[in-house]
């Protein structure tokens, strides 16, 4: 997961063309007070009604959150639900201008009644009867007009009336060559076994049933049922979802790879399965590798799930969540292919490193200023135990997974890497970077590492310091704060903390 983090911050203006059925989900909320006398059925008073794209207008309204230029194409009916639909995908950064209008048509309309936030049930309104001829003229018309300007399509199919045999032959005609990355999201996937395609992505349910098969031999063959489905449709990847089970990626190579779940306390699936194939096509296009994009799209489809109703995620929350969990976390082995596939784009390799314990705007500006010396920015990272050998039993104050994430977050930071030693030598030794950068309170000849980088043509830097800003100015300030305020005894659950007073003070160093 090395390169999560960078791959979410290229996803700003990635362009992605959704196609498929546009719904409006609606919420009405409200509190079960009494049974009613004419049935043994609760009695809901209605408190309020919240409404939000559903099916594939979700998937564009999330491609657009998470940063992407989203280009959507449907067809709706000019009826209330359309008129209130259009509202929801303006509000979220979508261009309606491409939804098609059928006068003939309702627009499908989910609503879904809640007592005490518990679901009661959820009925249908809107026609998924197959497009008139006419429509569906008009909708081919400009299907193969904007296929022809997007590299990346997503083939969002609800089995509402939308994508009909007609569509599906186009899109073979059109992929016949497989020049465009094509994802599919489809309660049946055979109907698209002669399109060529690059991703195919049902929920064991579908798949299952897709093949005739009971669930229950679905959940004990998993790779037999990809392997089956792979045999029966012209895609180089499937990602079979398996709910609180992760999923299973399969390659058209016989490869086979297992996305570990997430879990998420009290999980509200609806839409999740939009946000991770929006998330899944952004990465894509954004040229990640379908195992690193699969593991975005995990992570990005369990913060819909944290959600009540159909969500959208910002690209800011995805980039949060894997800095949170240590994603952007390298281990030493996955650099090495990466720093060598850099140099091969001929990119220019920036290493510094340091503990990194409080972090403040000097280090944001030595980080700036580093990045700008190359094309990318690897920071090594003293772990916790290095830290306590290196400044004390009560260093550090923060723990590494909270400055790796802190690190990952910042633009300029495209990986960091964890190194147990006091010193970033042997880390050096196997990245030989191009610039090793440290800040001004060293020299080149007070640096351990300084020889190894000159002994493979290497460069030090050594970047002054923003002056009046370091980590040891600001915990003595909190200490000297500290002493004229009571301390707080711990939340319950929390461990003890040493008091600010007892924190060793060196000399310090703006980079530590």
């Amino acid at each position: 997961m090395s390169s999560a983090i960078a791959t979410v911050r290229r996803f700003a203006g990635r362009r992605v063309l959704v196609v498929g059925d546009a719904l409006l989900d609606a919420y009405l909320h409200g509190e079960a007070t009494r049974v009613c006398a004419e049935a043994p059925v609760p009695v809901v008073e209605a408190r309020y009604r919240t409404v939000a794209p559903g099916g594939a207008a979700n998937t564009a309204a999330n491609v657009a959150s998470l940063g992407g230029q989203v280009c959507f194409l449907s067809v709706v009916g000019s009826d209330d639900a359309s008129r209130v639909l259009r509202q929801e995908l303006r509000a979220r950064g979508v261009d309606d201008s491409h939804l098609l209008v059928d006068s003939d048509r309702s627009t499908v309309h989910k609503v879904r009644i809640l007592a005490n936030g518990q679901y009661l049930v959820r009925y249908d309104e809107g026609d998924s009867r197959p497009l008139s001829r006419e429509t569906r003229r008009r909708f081919l018309e400009r299907f193969r007009e904007l296929f022809a300007e997007h590299d990346t399509v997503v083939i969002s199919d609800y089995h509402s009336g939308i994508v009909g045999p007609a569509l599906i032959e186009t899109l073979a005609e059109l992929n016949s060559h497989s020049a465009k990355r094509v994802l599919l999201d489809s309660k049946r996937p055979l109907a698209f076994r002669h399109c060529p395609l690059s991703v195919v992505k049902p929920n064991h349910v579908e798949a299952a049933a897709s093949l005739g098969w009971r669930r229950e031999r679905a959940d004990n063959h998993l790779e037999e049922l990809g392997a089956q489905l792979m045999r029966r449709l012209l895609t180089e990847w499937i990602i079979i979802t398996l709910g609180e089970d992760g999923s299973a990626v399969f390659g058209r190579d016989g490869s086979y790879y297992r996305v570990l779940p997430r879990r998420v306390p009290n999980a509200q699936p609806v839409g999740a399965g939009d946000t991770y194939i929006a998330a899944l096509s952004l990465a894509l296009d954004a040229g990640s590798d379908i195992h690193v994009a699969a593991e975005i799209a995990a992570e990005a489809a369990a913060v819909s799930a944290s959600r009540a109703g159909t969500a959208c995620v910002q690209q800011q929350e995805l980039l949060q969540r894997l800095s949170q969990r240590g994603d952007p976390l390298a281990e030493a082995a996955d650099l090495r292919e990466l720093v060598e596939r850099y140099r091969r784009e001929g990119k220019r390799i920036v290493f510094t490193n340091g503990c990194f314990d409080i972090l403040h705007s000097g280090h944001v500006t030595f980080l700036q200023q580093a990045r700008a010396l190359g094309d990318v920015l690897i920071v090594g990272v003293n772990s916790d135990s290095s830290v306590r050998r290196l400044k004390g039993p009560t260093r550090p104050i923060n723990s590494q997974a909270d400055r790796v994430a802190v690190l990952a977050a910042l633009e300029a930071v495209d990986h960091v890497v964890l190194f147990e030693e006091d010193t970033p030598e042997r880390l050096i030794s196997e990245l030989r970077p191009d610039v090793h950068v440290k800040g001004g309170d060293y020299t080149v000849e007070s640096l351990p590492e300084a020889r190894i980088v000159q002994s493979y043509g290497g460069r030090v830097e050594i970047l002054p310091l923003v002056e009046g800003k370091s980590t040891t100015a600001i915990v003595r300030k909190i200490a000297r704060l500290s002493r004229s305020l009571p301390v707080p005894a711990p939340e319950r659950g929390q461990s003890e903390v040493a008091p600010v007073e007892a924190l060793p003070l060196g000399s310090g160093a703006q980079v530590c």
